[in-house]
């Protein structure tokens, strides 16, 4: 069964061994509401407390310094009810299984998708389809449209369809031509200052992440 660390571990330190605790005192101590301890003590992370009797009238929780510094030092067993809630709501309060991580994962990566999707939208997408057809450059293509140029190659990354329209639509921005003998070769990705500039076609971009891949796998070999 896996366990945890008490929440009075952190404040440990500051616990007086001979002084006597209330509930509003340890809520004090840790930052919490009296509620929230209270609840604390009727589920069991606070046992060993004594009734005292207010002179009043009433009775209180109290605890011994000396036996909350116990508590402090020893770990909660934690139990994870998989059949009563959800993966991801297990994982947020600290399961790690295998089906919590996945759902952690996924919920990640939707919440993610769906900000990238607000940041850009079918509509700007397809602008900076059409404006790269038309030849104009990815980054001046993605400034136009109103969107980082982050936001357009983070895209492709997951999106194959958007990755597969913008490698077409970057055929257009081949400086030699997609025929030509140096295209997707280095000499054309760098381009010759005084002949032509470098190319940032479909097939050069090719050759430059193929490139850059086989020199990440010589330096990690």
């Amino acid at each position: 069964m896996p366990t945890v660390p008490h929440f009075l571990a952190p404040y440990a330190a500051q616990l007086d061994p001979a002084g006597v605790y209330t509930v509003r005192q340890i809520a004090a101590l840790i930052g919490a509401q009296p509620q929230s301890v209270y609840n604390l003590s009727s589920h069991g992370f606070l046992p060993g407390a004594r009734v005292r009797v207010l002179p009043r009238g009433g009775r209180e929780k109290v605890w011994t310094g000396k036996k909350l510094a116990r508590l402090a030092a020893r770990p909660i067993q934690v139990t994870y009810h998989h059949d009563r809630y959800s993966p991801a709501t297990l994982y947020r309060v600290g399961c790690r299984c295998p089906n919590c991580r996945a759902a952690h994962t996924k919920e990640s990566q939707e919440r993610k998708r769906a900000l990238a999707e607000a940041a850009f939208p079918a509509e700007k997408r397809q602008l900076v389809l059409d404006l790269v057809e038309a030849q104009t450059p990815v980054a001046e293509a993605a400034s136009e449209a109103g969107v980082p140029l982050a936001a357009v190659y983070g895209r492709a990354l997951w999106d194959a369809v958007f990755a597969e329209a913008l490698d077409e639509a970057g055929w257009s921005l081949c400086v030699l031509g997609s025929d030509d003998p140096m295209c997707s070769s280095a000499p054309a990705y760098r381009g010759n200052q005084s002949k032509r500039d470098p190319c940032r076609g479909t097939g050069c971009r090719e050759w430059r992440r193929e490139s850059s891949r086989q020199t990440r796998a010589a330096a990690q070999s």
